[in-house]
């Protein structure tokens, strides 16, 4: 049973790890098309500046909320890991 947490464990941190990862390729993705955006004069005519600049916005707090929630399920999967082992008395 120990060893089995100890697999949960892993197997969790290493589900956060790729979700982190996965959420930094959507944010280089999706933030290097805004300078573009920016100095597209139909989109801005069309936008705004200020529009394109809170669409960047709202992005970002999505983002952040993707990062905390991986970080959390990398962290339960390190507890679960520490917690087989500590059973397990090495």
């Amino acid at each position: 049973m120990k060893r089995n947490g100890r697999k949960i464990g892993l197997a969790l941190f290493c589900i956060g790890i790729t979700a982190l990862v996965v959420v930094f390729v959507l944010a280089a993705v999706a933030f290097a098309r805004v300078p573009a955006q920016i100095e597209d004069p139909d989109l801005v005519a069309q936008r705004g500046v200020a529009g394109i600049l809170a669409a960047a916005a709202v992005k970002a707090l999505f983002l952040l909320v993707m990062t905390y929630a991986a970080s959390l399920v990398a962290s339960k999967g390190i507890e679960l890991s520490h917690a087989g082992r500590d059973e397990g008395g090495r």
